[in-house]
């Protein structure tokens, strides 16, 4: 989810696409192996809406909402803690790249 935007940039531009159809203009549909298009297939089925909770959830502490550990599942817990985990990865590695570039 935090790299999501570095998964595939359109289909018009993918090179996938471009392989099939050089000239995929906009309206060009994914190829069949687009990561995005699998994230977003992942996230409607059950264990994606359960991510999604915790994302939900981790918003709602991100943002001080009072929540309890009564009110967070174990399961969702759990998730929390790995989202935050990954979080604080894809910070450093961003932080990394600044300074490369720089």
């Amino acid at each position: 989810m935090l790299r999501q935007k570095d998964l595939c940039p359109e289909p018009s531009k993918c090179p996938d696409v471009l392989n099939v159809d050089p000239r995929a203009g906009p309206g060009a549909l994914p190829c069949d192996e687009c990561p995005r298009q699998r994230l977003s297939e992942y996230l409607a089925s059950p264990l994606g809406q359960l991510l999604s909770c915790a994302i939900d959830m981790d918003f709602a502490l991100q943002n001080h909402l009072m929540v309890t550990m009564a009110d967070v599942p174990y399961h969702v817990f759990l998730l929390l803690r790995q989202l935050a985990e990954e979080r604080d990865k894809y910070q450093i590695e961003e932080i990394k790249n600044v300074r490369k570039k720089q």
